[in-house]
């Protein structure tokens, strides 16, 4: 089986203060539940389940320590709704309502979370700034302004100027700023969903299941010891696959962010903008999403990989790093590659068709997989709160629209996915290697 092999170069996770020791599964367990995977998704089912059930145990599993995996290495969106301007919603209106609505509840149910429980996180209510760069014109916009009418999303126009006056870059050509999106460090937002769970709620970290064995009682193996349950929610996103759940669905894509040292006051007030942070979200598929937290540092994430082992490939972590700084000084030219000091990358599962697999699968087993990126941590908590309703049967609206969702269309095994990947995406293949030279010369 295929496990998590992710660097250990999580920004988001190494600025935050060390966590205590893991708890670790050792022995066999009996427990009527158990949900694989702490990332959002298995955090919000093994939440609501045990809202659901007060009175039975439920053992939550991750390979990892929780923030450390994929939904602590995101780019800190927690959004509203979002849609490419190259697939605008008028496609599928009705699917994409759907989506909004689905992410617009998780947002919500984030935000009472976060408050409740006094989380930690840099939640920060902002909202998101679509912007083209000078040199794309306004193509991008005009699309998305259509996709953004089309659902009834209110928005404002925004010139160069006005960007650059929140930005404090000249880079841009125009934005539409909407409001909903919040800003947060992922992985700080993931451990303190994990320390609020419910007494009735027990987390064990890197335990990685190594295998599923299912029956009327499903066996669960780990290293160190076993989990008899008599329900089990997957929630393992791209690894679902390595569990014989979502073969051929899903397509394990890598991402690559990288986070600034804080700036100084004296290089905060060089570049200008808005100081108490911003995010950006390029209209362009090549183009780079920004954060700039309150705490001054930059996030730049873009350049892409294909499977698990591409999070902790030091070449390729060498050259989206290169493109990372690159993407930086371009945009603040004040600023050098220097001042980069974490660099990583983070699995996310794509459905072809932006679909997503959720339900019973067979008696006593359900999953949520293909978060497809851009839902992120709203639409995956979303889906995990619905996963944990559907189970208990209670009926809503909202589950009436995960519902809908189409379930991921087929794809090839391998090695041809991952050869048309790398076909599909040879501009940003290219854009990796062209970093990897960059490194070289320079050293």
């Amino acid at each position: 089986m295929e496990l998590p092999s992710n660097a250990p170069t999580n920004g988001w996770y190494n600025i935050l203060p060390a966590p205590g020791p893991a708890v670790r599964l050792t022995g066999r367990l009996r427990v009527p539940w158990v949900v694989v995977g702490a990332g959002v998704t298995g955090l919000a089912a093994a939440r609501q389940l045990a809202t659901h059930f007060p009175q039975q145990q439920i053992a939550l599993v991750d390979a990892e320590r929780i923030g450390f995996g994929t939904s602590g290495r995101n780019s800190g969106f927690v959004l509203d709704q979002i849609f490419l301007s190259t697939h605008p919603p008028a496609r599928n209106l009705a699917v994409a309502q759907r989506r909004m609505r689905l992410c617009d509840g998780g947002l919500n149910a984030l935000k009472r979370l976060v408050s409740q429980h006094d989380i930690d996180c840099d939640w920060h209510e902002w909202g998101k700034l679509h912007v083209a760069a000078v040199a794309e014109g306004n193509a991008g916009l005009e699309r998305q302004i259509q996709g953004l009418q089309t659902l009834n999303v209110p928005y404002r126009f925004m010139d160069g100027d006005e960007v650059a006056a929140i930005t404090g870059s000249q880079y841009y050509g125009g934005g539409l700023k909407t409001q909903g999106t919040a800003l947060v460090n992922p992985a700080a937002l993931c451990r303190g969903l994990a320390r609020s769970l419910p007494e009735n709620v027990t987390v064990f970290e890197q335990t990685p299941v190594h295998d599923l064995v299912r029956g009327q009682i499903s066996r669960l193996v780990s290293k160190n010891g076993e989990i008899l349950a008599d329900q089990v929610i997957i929630c393992a996103n791209a690894f679902s696959p390595t569990l014989g759940i979502a073969r051929n669905a899903i397509v394990p894509a890598v991402v690559y962010a990288s986070l600034t040292r804080p700036l100084t006051t004296s290089e905060q007030a060089k570049i200008g903008g808005e100081a108490g942070g911003f995010g950006l979200l390029p209209i362009s598929m090549n183009g780079s999403t920004i954060q700039r937290t309150p705490h001054g540092r930059i996030l730049v994430r873009n350049t892409v990989g294909y499977g698990p082992a591409d999070t902790s490939s030091t070449v390729r972590l060498a050259a989206a790093r290169s493109n990372h700084a690159a993407s930086l000084v371009k945009r603040w030219p004040s600023l050098n590659a220097g001042m980069i000091e974490h660099t990583w990358g983070g699995l996310i599962g794509v459905a072809r068709n932006q679909g997503h697999l959720f339900g019973r699968l067979d008696r006593g087993l359900w999953a949520s997989a293909a978060c497809n990126g851009v839902y992120g941590m709203s639409g995956g908590t979303m889906a995990g709160i619905l996963i944990a309703d559907l189970i208990a049967g209670k009926s809503s609206d909202l589950l009436s629209d995960q519902l809908e969702i189409p379930k991921p269309s087929w794809l090839p095994p391998e090695p041809f996915l991952s050869a048309l990947f790398r076909l599909k995406n040879s501009a940003l293949a290219a854009a990796v290697q062209s970093g990897a030279r960059k490194l070289a010369v320079s050293h």
